[in-house]
């Protein structure tokens, strides 16, 4: 494989492809699989949903792709045009290498996708390293972005060493006990069990990435004020990344206007914890946004 690539090894991408294309069998509705040409490569993308309806587009968390809303869309596109983007460097269809933090290339290889969809405005929601970039996007072009949620978002406190050493050595070490053990972590313990398919795909994942996927910056105190009152924070009571409390705090302390809410028994992994409830959630806060708004 290229030095670029998120994927160990062929054999690996080809693992992962195999899971994903297992979950899109178990898609609960029709869907589209489509390419979007980029200046970074081809973004990939699964659509969903009335093509006449408000548009929302969905972004994973690290390690992931696409198929990781599985649990969500037949909610979210009975109400919304839903477009489910496999990230850029991340173990999904899309090719090109991750761009670094400080390049802005995240931000532009979005822009692009979304001109290439002819969307000049969506909703966005982000779960994990997905929120960091839903929420830089949304703060370099406020324009274009009509409501923003941000799930489970990993750079609004400090991550635990803890938790940062067991991620690493699941990286380095990814032992299909050493994997469960870490899902065991990101997850509630409150929280029903995935499905066999969906935790053998985590396994998957994990085994044949290249490394995980550095954490995204923590975002600043202007950046918190900066955020518009359009915009969601979905936690998860028991996410084991940071003090959930403190986070909580710093929001309200320095985003007043953003609507916050704490999910009990859902961990970092949220949208399979409480899937319905994210869901729910989702529809319930982007259906308040007027149908053209920019933040």
């Amino acid at each position: 494989m290229p030095a670029q690539s998120p994927f160990k090894s062929d054999a690996a991408r080809n693992r992962v492809l195999d899971d994903y294309h297992l979950l899109l069998a178990q898609w609960p509705i029709p869907y589209e699989s489509r390419f979007i040409a980029t200046d970074f490569g081809k973004a990939h993308l699964i659509a969903s949903g009335n093509p006449t309806a408000s548009p929302l587009v969905l972004l994973h968390g690290g390690g992931g792709n696409a198929t990781m809303w599985i649990h969500n869309i037949a909610v979210l596109a009975a109400k919304f045009r839903v477009y489910a983007l496999d990230i850029i460097g991340d173990v999904g269809r899309s090719t090109g290498a991750r761009p670094s933090y400080a390049s802005g290339g995240h931000v532009r290889w979005l822009a692009q996708v979304l001109d290439g969809l002819g969307l000049e405005q969506t909703a966005l929601a982000g779960t994990s390293f997905g929120s960091w970039l839903a929420a830089d996007f949304a703060l370099k072009f406020p324009d274009r972005v009509r409501g923003l949620a941000l799930l489970a978002p990993p750079h609004i406190e400090p991550l635990r060493l803890g938790f940062m050493l067991k991620a690493v050595l699941a990286t380095i070490a990814p032992t299909e006990a050493r994997i469960r053990g870490f899902y065991r972590l990101v997850s509630s313990p409150h929280a029903p069990q995935p499905t066999e398919l969906v935790m053998q795909d985590f396994v998957t994942r994990w085994q044949s990435q290249r490394q995980s996927p550095p954490p995204p910056p923590r975002m600043s105190v202007q950046d918190l004020q900066r955020l518009p009152a359009r915009t969601l924070f979905l936690l998860g009571q028991d996410d084991a990344l940071y003090d959930v409390n403190k986070a909580a705090a710093r929001i309200r302390a320095n985003a007043p206007a953003c609507k916050l809410a704490l999910l009990a028994q859902a961990g970092h992994t949220l949208t399979v914890d409480r899937p319905q409830e994210v869901s729910d959630a989702l529809v319930a806060f982007l259906a308040e946004v007027p149908a053209s708004a920019a933040l």
